[in-house]
């Protein structure tokens, strides 16, 4: 055999190499992560809890030139909400019931509500403005 041939044959196999496999974009910084149970946990049966619920994050701004008094609750002085006292300028997390809602109230230092807003599942944040006279909650932020 000549040495041409040997070249000649072996370019098919060297053509016919299959292709590297197409490169996995990386996640990006701002998609969200979804993990699943095990399968052997998912179908398991054996504990019918509930999953956990995910609530959206609800945060408090203080933008009054003083610290505030805050309740959670249906009803200042029912003892079945949480008392707080927020800083001037500063933010803080606020506790949602169950159903993701809850009342928050601007209490004076007898704990007496002076204004109050609702905040539905949906809301993110509470802002009590720079007047020191406006409660309000929304959806953005």
């Amino acid at each position: 055999m000549r040495p041409t041939s040997l070249a000649v044959a072996c370019l098919p196999l060297i053509a016919c190499a299959a292709p590297p496999p197409p490169e996995v974009p990386a996640p990006s910084a701002s998609a969200p992560t979804v993990v699943s149970a095990p399968a052997s946990a998912a179908s398991s049966g054996a504990d019918d809890a509930q999953p956990p619920v995910h609530r959206r994050p609800l945060e408090l701004t203080n933008g009054c030139p003083h610290d505030v008094h805050l309740y959670y609750g249906e009803q200042p002085g029912d003892g079945k909400g949480q008392s707080t006292t927020v800083a001037t300028g500063a933010s803080v997390p606020v506790p949602r019931g169950p159903d993701g809602a809850v009342v928050v109230w601007v209490v004076d230092d007898k704990g007496l509500g002076l204004a109050n807003v609702h905040v539905t599942k949906f809301m993110r944040h509470v802002r009590f403005d720079a007047s020191c006279s406006r409660l309000e909650a929304d959806t953005t932020r």
